[in-house]
């Protein structure tokens, strides 16, 4: 069982932090995609990266090999043009296009998709803070000229053989029913985008998968009311659930009339709080959201991990006079961070950029943006009120790359911008541990080791675990050896110095005895065999393979497709029951090369010269032949196409085919003498010979007067000239042929001599 609590504490407690660790936006190696938008491929797709530290890496997209170097300087930011096969087109279709960045040092990565009058922009997590459960947030569509722009969503894969599971609030561009669910499985670097059906709203939608995934949703076209003319394309990375909090700070955009909120509940019966000018309850189930309008600072709350989205509305209702929709995912204050480097946008006629920071009132005098502090230079915080404890400031800056630190509990930002027709705004960093994972393991086995650690900052946390057995324990890491079979409960008190809040961890946890696992018969297969290992199917257990090259795999059933020699090895299979691992299951794996059979280069043969033509591939152990012979050579009689199969000592098998033509060389003979007299003996000169293409023969008298031509190679000269019968005495022929050589390449020659016509 998993209960979570929280435990308010009555004394204010304040702590200094120089540098709070976890997942942030900041590493070395992020996937992204970008989604259909506005008509087609009329839009420029924009990679944004920036840094800390001088770094240099690369962005690639694997399955089309394309890639390009990159180098950022401190504190700046380098964009790079993405091509246009970038952009995912169509609904339900695996695609090959996904984004990969990897950096020597920690980056922060974002992504901006703009053209013509419309402009959007989002933050790219980190490849280890993906996660495995999402939903989605965007918004109904818009129409232009009569066609329908959907809401979307857009899952990048980061693994091979990644099974999701996709759950639709609405109907597909495809069909796919509300409500419906399936599943799609995606190797590294592909990508798979849902479409709504006509202009309805994806928001709700369920994408869960058994390896981390990047979730990204917004919509192609769309105006924010419904009633304000201006519109816009909306993108933004989802955040998994696990990294979800429960309590936000919402402050409306810079010079705005009001926003719009979207809160989304991520499990049944969420109870949610918004304090602002009045208090409004809410009780949502996953997936459902409640959506309303605000003009003045928030403090949401919930009993459960929740998503919150802000909406900029269009140009012709917000106040300001310029702007379009837009949409960020608003980071909870459970993930402040004590530096952000952020970068808002010049791209696409952005006209003013801002940033909204958010940070625990107490720790406003220490904000520094840019390397001035933000009070001492008169800049003034507003205190959000409602006991939250927080309090915001929202700066106009220059486009370009900002950082912002914190010596106390660090921040939340939000770059966002306005332009005459576009807007832009997106989360500028927080971090992304998963503080809804319960840190207790679900057991272990009997008299063996079992561990407990928290992967939290140990300068902002405190944890306290009691598994009844022992005395309670206070520090990050511990272990015990459980000496008794059974259910023991266990609780786990995280304390978060910052929101001065607790959260209480409750799990059985289960001891039980060590089984074993049946392992797999060794394997012997051949390079290019598809392998499947498997072990026994325990009723509750997760399974983990490892293997030669780094193999790991967590199903049950792995597949080593096209296998190589690499692979041989030993691998070993584990079960985990409960938080018992079995014994380890070994079984070992022989890929054998394969046989290299060689007929040779197709050619060709001559079966008047009496030599005989032997085939012969090489020295094996077994061969066939197509005819079903099983001899080591074969003898040619005749052309056409000859293949073996050859078995080397493993039982590998390769097949080598030659096509055999027969063909010989040219041979010409040329009588010297003929008689045309009508005796049926020698009455025609012509050319005697075989294997001949083409024939041009001309005969001239001793003038040199054209008596006969032909390119016939069966007519012949009958000694007679326009009908006329002519006179016995010598004459001269000219053939121009083409035929074969020895070594069957095709030769033309010209050759004369004479003939003596006798009557």
């Amino acid at each position: 069982m998993y209960f979570r609590s929280h435990i308010l504490p009555l004394l204010l407690c304040t702590l200094s932090v120089s540098s709070l660790a976890g997942q942030s936006n900041e590493g070395t190696s992020f996937w992204l995609g970008f989604m259909q938008i506005f008509r087609g491929t009329e839009n420029e797709k924009v990679v944004m990266i920036t840094s800390k530290t001088n770094t240099t890496g690369t962005i690639q997209v694997p399955l089309q090999n394309w890639s390009q170097s990159f180098t950022v300087q401190a504190n700046d930011v380098t964009l790079i043009t993405m091509p246009e096969f970038t952009q995912t087109v169509g609904s339900e279709f695996i695609n090959d296009n996904g984004i990969y960045v990897t950096s020597n040092d920690p980056v922060s990565v974002y992504m901006h998709q703009y053209f013509t009058f419309r402009a959007e922009a989002s933050v790219v997590l980190p490849e280890d803070a993906l996660g495995r459960e999402h939903y989605t947030m965007s918004f109904e569509g818009g129409t232009w000229e009569g066609e329908a722009y959907p809401s979307e969503f857009l899952i990048v894969g980061t693994q091979e053989n990644t099974l999701v599971e996709i759950t639709l609030t609405q109907n597909s561009r495809q069909g796919r029913p509300n409500g419906s669910t399936f599943s799609v499985t995606l190797d590294r670097g592909e990508t798979y985008q849902v479409r709504a059906e006509g202009q309805s709203d994806l928001t709700g939608s369920r994408v869960t998968s058994d390896k981390p995934i990047a979730v990204f949703s917004g919509n192609a076209w769309t105006q924010i009311p419904s009633q304000c003319g201006f519109r816009d394309n909306l993108i933004e990375q989802m955040y998994p659930v696990s990294t979800l909090g429960s309590e936000f700070v919402t402050i409306p955009n810079r010079d705005v009339v009001y926003d719009i909120y979207r809160i989304l509940a991520t499990e049944d019966n969420t109870e949610i709080e918004v304090l602002s000018g009045s208090s409004s309850m809410y009780t949502l189930d996953a997936g459902e959201y409640r959506q309303f309008s605000n003009n003045e600072p928030a403090y949401i709350r919930a009993d459960k991990p929740i998503m919150v989205a802000q909406y900029m509305i269009g140009a012709t209702c917000n106040g300001v006079g310029i702007g379009d929709p837009a949409m960020v995912l608003l980071n909870s204050i459970e993930q402040t961070r004590d530096t952000v480097t952020l970068y808002n946008s010049r791209l696409q006629n952005i006209q003013r950029n801002f940033i909204n920071i958010i940070t625990r009132t107490a720790d406003a005098p220490t904000v520094v943006l840019d390397g001035t502090n933000l009070q001492q230079s008169g800049q003034v915080f507003t205190e959000i009120g409602f006991g939250s404890g927080f309090s915001f400031i929202q700066v106009e800056v220059n486009a370009g790359a900002h950082t912002i630190f914190s010596e106390g509990c660090g921040v939340i930002a939000t770059a966002y911008g306005y332009g005459e027709f576009e807007s832009y705004a997106y989360s500028g960093g927080a971090s992304f541990r998963d503080i809804n994972e319960n840190p207790l393991p679900e057991g272990g086995c009997l008299n063996d080791t079992v561990f407990f650690k928290l992967d939290l900052p140990e300068e902002r946390y405190t944890v306290t675990w009691d598994i009844g057995v022992i005395a309670p324990v206070q520090d990050f890491s511990f272990w015990h050896v459980f000496d008794q079979l059974g259910t023991f409960p266990a609780t786990a008190i995280i304390y978060d110095e910052c929101l001065m809040k607790a959260d209480t961890f409750r799990r059985d946890l289960r001891i039980s005895l060590r089984q074993a696992l049946q392992a797999p018969d060794p394997v012997n297969a051949c390079v290019g065999d598809q392998i499947q290992l498997s072990v026994e199917d325990l009723a509750g257990a997760l399974y983990e393979w490892k293997g030669p090259n780094g193999f790991f795999s967590e199903d049950r059933i792995v597949d080593i497709i096209d296998a190589d020699t690499s692979d041989s090895g030993l691998y070993e299979a584990v079960g985990v029951i409960s938080g018992c691992a079995t014994f380890p299951a070994f079984t070992n794996v022989e890929v054998n090369v394969l046989p290299e059979p060689n007929l040779g280069n197709d050619t060709i043969f001559c079966s008047d010269d009496g030599i005989l033509f032997i085939l012969e591939p090489g020295i094996f152990d077994a061969y066939l032949w197509q005819d079903g012979s099983e001899m080591s050579f074969y003898e040619v009689q005749e052309e056409g196409v000859y293949s073996v199969t050859v078995t080397n000592e493993f039982g590998c098998t390769e097949t080598d085919e030659m096509i055999v033509l027969e063909q010989c060389p040219t041979k010409i003979f040329m009588p010297n003498v003929f008689t045309p007299n009508g005796d049926g003996r020698n009455d025609v000169f012509g050319v005697l010979g075989s294997d001949l293409v083409t024939v041009h023969l001309r005969i001239f008298d001793r003038w040199g007067s054209l008596m006969f031509e032909t390119t016939n190679l069966e007519e012949g000269w009958n000694g007679t000239s326009r009908g006329k019968e002519l006179p016995t005495g010598i004459y001269t022929w000219m053939l121009a042929f083409t035929g074969y050589g020895e070594n069957g390449q095709e030769i033309s020659e010209v050759r004369s001599g004479d003939v003596l016509l006798i009557r």
